[in-house]
């Protein structure tokens, strides 16, 4: 049996991920958030607002220091540390 390799841009799909905002080339000053990435579609990129699909040259990310993750870390490496106690 055989399989067919399937090639996925990584970095592509970290940038363009679920909840990140992007800009409308197109339409400047029209944000809309990203609700699905998948690279296996044609174009990948399916936004909140918009009914169809897009590509990422289509697209002008907004801001990528909203993520959870990044607001998480900020919050835990701004908390004392316990383990400084003498």
């Amino acid at each position: 049996m055989k399989f067919h390799r399937v090639d996925v841009d990584w970095d592509e799909a970290v940038v363009y991920r679920p909840g990140q905002r992007v800009e409308l080339k197109s339409n400047p000053g029209t944000v809309d958030t990203i609700v699905q990435y998948d690279p296996m579609m044609v174009p990948p990129i399916w936004l909140e607002h918009d009914p169809r699909p897009r590509y990422p040259h289509e697209l002008q990310v907004v801001s990528q220091s909203w993520h959870p993750s990044r607001t998480m870390w900020r919050e835990v490496s701004a908390q004392p540390a316990c383990f400084n106690r003498r």
